[in-house]
């Protein structure tokens, strides 16, 4: 019944949402959104598995899945997408099986999406490869020549037509052109073009073990093209109607961690800013737009690297400060208390939390997890907010990021007393740490699991409860996506824009991997946190486990939740949240839940 009511919840916000950004077609996007997810697992699935793709009828099962979206629900966007999908797939199928009625149905089908959405992001590439395939394959310039001319005309503007260029030969005036493209692991990104040229202020990585991060600082939305070159290695990002700052170092970032060499900027064209990331050696890499700031972030996962190490592709210094780089100081709490009286502050009155004394007499010792072989070892500790950012604040003036460091230093020290795993703090002052630092922290520590931590607010003072969070395109409710924006520090209005390219950009993130355990974990703490809180409230609102988007829950690439352990904006709550026992309570429920997942995948031991 949970779920059931959980689906009606998610359909509902879906159509409402629809209804009030998309009123051309109210009654289909939430249906052919889920379809056209179910014959994209299909696809991935079909990809994961080198049996299934020595089968014809997996591959054709797949394309007349995509088909079928776009034949049942033709006014939706995913019926575009399904379209361009479909011919993509008939073309890898000829890679194949060398059938050319696979080839031809590739380039039909690439000429008919292009005619039924020319306004669609992947309609010049689809041109391109009617050329690709006309010139490689079926050796008809004639057909190329058409196909081009057709480019040409309707996208003088496009990369794809420069790249057509290239491909037949034809003059060009780039002197010194990129060898040509072998793939496009992830798809083109759009955002509404602005009426003037954005500038690219900054370009920083972060590296630490095999993991490199690249962040590509803007002042305003920007659509980007990537592309994976070979001979020699490299990923090439053009950033679309944007200028280089001169802020912006034009000679190349140094790198070299083991994953890259180099991070390269320029201004390609006119209009075009291209960053080129000289590969050392890759596995995978994904690309995602976060907003307010305007940043392009990219992750580059390697076969190993160096120590963490932060730098900046900047004439101006790097100002950021994270947890992990800063100079010791005071904790959060004194921090606070000497800035701040206790009558202008009443967040003053948490005191910091002392760690668990470790008697070492007896020499090294065996952690708990070490013990029992689990695969749980490390855990990432996230306090929500922090610094210059305070979060949710309380009527009295609790603000959230004081309440959230303080469980957050709660739950480590239980953590390493009790489950003997190591433990990673995102920040453990306060200290500001931007959202796609967090997730970072955390994968170059090889954590197993990332647990944030979260203080509620609504309008409506009466609004109470628990709930626990996982990653989700759709949210789950109107709440939840209220809840999503408040702490992506963006709209909900933002959130639903971004909806389309968002489910574009998660597919290449390959979340469903590690989405059970996260529901697992969820359910775990949720539960926990409810069981605890409920002898002390007398009646505590147990609103759920639910997904919605969260920034700091993007790529974490573990089993990762985000927990709302009450709303500081009622009145009843925020005095709860001022009791150092309250707080216990809530890291000891946090830890409990955290317990609960990690014994269910614990070797077991058997009497004999």
């Amino acid at each position: 019944m949970i779920r059931g009511r959980s689906s009606i919840a998610a359909c509902m916000a879906c159509f409402f949402l629809l209804v009030l950004s998309s009123p051309a077609f109210p009654s289909y996007n939430s249906e052919a959104g889920r379809q056209y997810a179910v014959a994209s697992q299909r696809l991935a699935d079909l990809k994961k598995s080198s049996k299934k793709k020595k089968y014809r009828s997996y591959w054709i099962d797949c394309i007349r899945t995509f088909a079928m979206v776009e034949k049942k629900y033709p006014r939706s966007p995913s019926a575009a997408d399904a379209c361009f999908d479909g011919a993509s797939l008939y073309q890898e199928l000829y890679q194949f099986s060398k059938y050319s009625r696979d080839l031809d149905s590739a380039m039909q089908s690439y000429g008919k999406c292009q005619s039924s959405y020319p306004r669609h992001a992947k309609a010049p590439e689809a041109l391109y490869h009617v050329i690709d395939l006309s010139a490689e394959f079926q050796k008809s310039p004639s057909a190329a020549a058409k196909a081009y001319a057709k480019l040409a005309e309707v996208y003088p503007d496009s990369p794809w037509t420069g790249k057509a260029k290239i491909r037949l030969g034809i003059s060009t005036r780039s002197t010194k052109p990129e060898p040509e493209i072998k793939k496009m692991p992830v798809p083109v990104l759009s955002a509404r073009k602005p009426k003037t040229p954005g500038v690219v202020q900054k370009i920083r990585y972060w590296s630490g073990g095999a993991y490199t991060r690249i962040v590509i600082e803007q002042n305003s939305p920007a659509r980007f093209q990537a592309q994976e070159l070979k001979k020699p290695d490299r990923l090439v990002f053009d950033l679309f109607n944007a200028r280089l700052g001169s802020s912006v170092d034009k000679d190349p970032l140094s790198v070299n961690d083991g994953i890259l060499k180099q991070v390269r900027a320029s201004q390609y064209a006119p209009d075009i800013v291209r960053v080129v990331l000289d590969l050392a050696s890759i596995k995978s890499y994904a690309a995602f737009p976060l907003r307010d700031p305007e940043r392009l972030v990219i992750d580059v996962t390697g076969e190993g690297g160096r120590a963490p190490e932060m730098s900046v592709l900047s004439e101006e210094s790097n100002t950021e400060q994270t947890a992990e780089n800063m100079p010791e100081q005071q904790s959060g709490a004194e921090t606070e208390k000497k800035g701040e009286s206790k009558t202008d502050n009443p967040s003053a009155g948490i005191p910091p939390v002392k760690s668990p004394a470790v008697n070492n007499n007896d020499g090294p010792k065996l952690s708990l997890s070490n013990q029992l072989g689990l695969k749980i070892k490390t855990i990432a500790i996230d306090a929500g907010h922090g610094g210059h950012d305070p979060g949710a604040i309380g009527k009295s003036g609790l603000k959230e990021k004081t309440i959230t460091l303080d469980v957050a230093k709660r739950l480590a020290a239980l953590v390493k007393e009790r489950l003997g795993c190591e433990v990673v703090m995102t920040r453990d002052r306060d200290v500001f740490i931007p959202l796609e630092q967090r997730p970072l922290i955390a994968k170059s520590k090889n954590a197993d699991l990332f647990v944030s931590i979260h203080v509620n607010a609504n309008r409506k003072r009466k609004a109470r409860g628990i709930e626990t969070y996982i990653q989700g395109l759709r949210a789950t409710d109107r709440d939840a996506m209220a809840t999503a924006a408040r702490e992506n520090a963006t709209t909900t209005k933002t959130l639903s824009e971004l909806d389309d390219e968002l489910s574009k950009i998660l597919k290449g993130l390959r979340m469903e991997s590690n989405d059970e355990d996260s529901i697992y974990l969820a359910h775990a703490i949720q539960g926990s946190l409810v069981e605890r809180v409920k002898p002390i409230q007398g009646h505590v609102a147990n609103l759920g486990v639910k997904r919605a988007f969260f920034y700091v829950l993007i790529n974490t690439g573990m089993p990762s939740i985000l927990a709302e352990v009450g709303f500081i904006s009622n009145p009843e709550e925020e005095k709860l949240l001022r009791m150092e026992s309250y707080r216990q309570s809530l890291a000891e429920a946090l830890f409990q839940g955290v317990k609960k997942y990690v014994d269910a995948r614990s070797p077991q031991m058997m009497g004999i």
